[in-house]
């Protein structure tokens, strides 16, 4: 795509940058925040991500990462129409073209210049915020507090196999399918961690190699996004 943006993207994206103009917006979105990420990226870096998409492990990467290819599908090579949605929404929550912007950072926000926008780390601006306080997954867990699935899921994050082949032989009718709180399920963690002998304990006590995450991924395209070749192999056999 060859696209030159306007000047007014730049001085939405200014506004936009603005914490104190935004702290008094009441009804900003999650989709907004993400639809302007997406846009700004479309229009000043490339059509679509360059890079892999993060792993599930980064959410937000991974936020960031899908609303930057959903502009490149849904914009094509249409950056006039990228840029004009960007500055609708700018106008949206705010910004008047030719306006003076005022001092981008204020306590409990930050600028991101990958985003386009403003962001509270803290706070929430009306319903959902700007999205500054997205949750992320972690690798540790409260193994003490936990009689089944999800002490499973702790040893596949930590790619453990003498724990996760102890814990499954001790604890045979545990559901080795059972998803956690953030909907994966053991196999989906261990083939986005790169881990073979995990999934081959997985397998061997009955992991589903079809069950698909949130995004609608199984364990195997998972382990593909994140390039690991082996697991791809291993449960490709699997499936016939």
């Amino acid at each position: 795509m060859t696209y030159t943006p306007s000047p007014a993207l730049s001085e939405a994206a200014s506004y936009l940058s603005s914490a104190s103009s935004l702290a008094k917006v009441s009804n900003t979105t999650k989709l907004e925040v993400e639809q302007l990420y997406g846009l700004y990226k479309y229009l000043t870096v490339a059509p679509v991500p360059q890079n892999p998409r993060p792993s599930l492990f980064d959410l937000t990467g991974r936020a960031k990462w899908d609303a930057w290819s959903n502009t490149g599908k849904v914009y094509a090579d249409n950056g006039s129409d990228a840029e004009s949605r960007y500055l609708d929404l700018a106008r949206g929550l705010g910004w008047i073209p030719g306006s003076a912007v005022s001092d981008p950072q204020n306590e409990g926000e930050v600028w991101d210049e990958d985003l386009g926008v403003s962001i509270s780390l803290s706070s929430t601006h009306g319903k959902e915020g700007m999205g500054g306080s997205v949750s992320v997954m972690t690798a540790s867990r409260d193994e003490g507090n936990d009689t089944g699935g999800h002490i499973l899921h702790a040893f596949a994050i930590q790619g453990n196999v003498i724990k996760i082949s102890q814990f499954l032989a001790e604890h045979s009718l545990v559901d080795v399918n059972e998803r956690d709180e953030y909907g994966y399920t053991a196999l989906h963690l261990a083939c986005d961690r790169g881990s073979l002998p995990v999934v081959q304990i997985l397998i061997k006590h009955g992991a589903d190699v079809t069950i698909k995450d949130p995004d609608d991924l199984t364990g195997m395209e998972l382990a593909h996004i994140a390039g690991h070749d082996e697991i791809c192999a291993f449960l490709r056999g699997k499936l016939h």
